[in-house]
């Protein structure tokens, strides 16, 4: 199954958001997801939809995003 995780430059980037932002004002933008991978490293879709509480259109739409902009690193399983 596969995983994701943050990038390296996506950790970086999400500390100094993190940082700026309240965890309020982050969770309306559904940054619960780069939260988890911040905590929990590699994890599969189910792991992180599970925690997040997200629908699962919400969940793909967001993870998609983070792909395009850098933030997340999709990890095939062979």
């Amino acid at each position: 199954m596969d995983k994701y995780m943050l990038s390296v430059e996506g950790r970086a980037r999400y500390q100094r958001t993190k940082v700026r932002l309240s965890m309020e004002e982050l969770s309306k933008e559904g940054w619960e997801i780069l939260d988890y991978l911040y905590e929990h490293n590699a994890s599969t879709v189910a792991e992180i939809e599970e925690h997040t509480g997200l629908t699962y259109a919400q969940f793909v739409h967001k993870l998609e995003s983070f792909l395009s902009w850098g933030y997340i690193e999709k990890l095939y399983e062979p």
